[in-house]
Formats: C-alpha cells, structure tokens, sequence
C-alpha cells in the first residue's frame, strides 16, 4: 500500500480552515507561511490541501470557540493555556522556537525616570501591565502578583497607555520594535523600554480542532520534516532576524518569572527544537 492511500482517501483535498488577520503581524505571517510548508512538505503521505481563510478577524477567545467546534476553523495558533488544552489538540511543535518567551514593554517617555530605577522584579510589580482579555500572559502575571489593567483588542491597548489608564504593555521581544514604528505616529511620546525584559518560558504551537485528527498527525509530520531539512530554520530567520539581535543583546536585566498555565514536560519536549539562548534562559529561569 502506498503512503497517501495508508492515509486515507486523498483524492479530494484536505479543508483547513485558519483564522484571518486584520492587523499584521510578524508571528502570524510566519505561521500561515509556516503551516503552507508543513502542508506541501506532507503531500507525499497525505495528499493535496487547500486552505480557507476566514472573511472577518476574530480574537483569541472566539477563535477557542471555532476551533472547538471545527465548523468555522480547523486550528488556530495560541500559547497553551488550560483551555486550550483540553478543548483542542495541540500538535507538539514549538512554532516560534521560544522566541515569544522574551517580553519586552511598550511605555510613555514621560515615565522614563521611573523605569530606570527598576532593579528588582519587586520594583516591577509597582507598576500596572496591559492585558487585553484572554491573553495567556494575563493568568501568569496575575499569578506572580502583578496589576493588570484590561482592555479590548490590542489597538485598544495603546489609547490606553496613551491616558495612562497603565505603565507598561508587556509584548514578546519580536513585536516590540513594529509596534512601536506602527503606533509611534499616534503616540510620539510611545518607546520601548530598554533597560529591563521579563523572562517565562512561552510555546507556541497550533491547535487543531478534534473533529480533524487526521491535520494534526499530518502537521506534526510536516512541522517535523519542515525542521530536519532545513527550510523551517531558515523561514524563522527571514522572519525575525531583528529580535533575534534584540535577545541576544546582554546588556538589559532579565526577571524570571514561573509559567503558570503548564508544566515542566512542555520545556522537555520542546527543547530539541527551541533556540540555544531560550535554552540557556530557562535554566537560569528554574534556578531563581
């Protein structure tokens, strides 16, 4: 028996169903060009695809609820969150290699003086964080004793800091830098904090509604392939060239914090395919 038939009937496509993106963004333009791969590089075992994207932009919590279902998406990209967890299948890739574990904070110039006093995470946690509403980061901040002020979806956000409703905005290390060019217009008082980041170790993965087993097994098998050969490396690269250089900068202290939504077993899996200096981070992050 030849593999696509071991597969199933493949003479029609597989459907798969994503979320559509309004307002771009690094890491979602990577994970559309990221599962394409994964879907052409398992054409060979489970034959062609065909992808359908929504007509409308829908946030985090509602995007939980279409995959659940599978009639409106067939997966979406999330950190792991308890939810998500047992309401999806998670399709054991950590598509951002860690980088998303790396947070960096948006804030006003006008608070400059404040920030660079920071020496301590407990000089941290005077401060008010952005969150807007079932973001993963919410629960772990919340957990570790943080304020946190919420708003709507994330252009919400930055009137917000903007009125000083908080201090910081936390975003990972690779928003930061768009982010601050996209909205630096509308607030040009807006800058990226320099002289501290905020460490916990954040997968991201795609979860696959349970109504299609079969598109997790083929994405695992895609993601792999994608890996060992080389062309997952080198698309990440073309991606976030910029924040790498950023994570590798020394020169800022880093706080630590626990991982509340998961456990130790998701940093053992991972780790064959996560960066060295997430690696490296999150050692340092078990010791504190």
């Amino acid at each position: 028996m030849c593999p696509a038939s071991a597969a199933g009937d493949v003479s029609s496509p597989m459907i798969v169903r994503i979320p559509y993106m309004e307002r771009e963004a690094a890491h979602r333009i990577y994970a559309d060009e990221l599962l394409r791969l994964a879907l052409e590089l398992s054409k060979d075992k489970y034959g062609p695809y065909k992808i359908i994207q929504q007509r409308q932009e829908t946030v985090i919590r509602r995007q939980l609820l279409e995959v659940e279902s599978g009639r409106n998406l067939s997966l979406a990209v999330s950190m792991p969150t308890p939810e998500w967890l047992e309401k999806t299948h998670l399709v054991q890739f950590p598509i951002m290699r860690g980088l998303a574990s790396y947070r960096l904070f948006l804030a006003s110039r006008n608070n400059l003086h404040l920030f660079e006093k920071v020496n301590t995470i407990a000089d941290l946690n005077r401060f008010t964080i952005g969150q807007g509403q079932g973001w993963s980061t919410a629960k772990i901040l919340e957990d570790n004793g943080f304020k946190l002020i919420y708003g709507g979806p994330y252009p919400t956000l930055i009137p917000m800091l903007k009125a000083n409703r908080f201090e910081l905005l936390m975003r990972s290390i690779y928003e930061v830098e768009p982010e601050l060019k996209a909205y630096q217009q509308e607030m040009p008082e807006l800058m990226i904090v320099e002289n501290f980041g905020l460490f916990t170790y954040l997968p991201m993965y795609f979860f696959v509604s349970k109504n299609q087993p079969l598109l997790a097994t083929r994405l695992e098998y895609g993601l792999h392939k994608a890996y060992t050969s080389g062309k997952a490396d080198k698309l990440f690269e073309d991606h976030f060239r910029n924040a790498l250089k950023l994570l590798r900068n020394k020169s800022r202290k880093t706080f630590f914090l626990a991982n509340t939504n998961i456990d130790k077993s998701f940093f053992k899996k991972d780790q064959p395919f996560l960066l060295k200096e997430i690696i490296e981070l999150e050692i340092l992050n078990r010791k504190h």
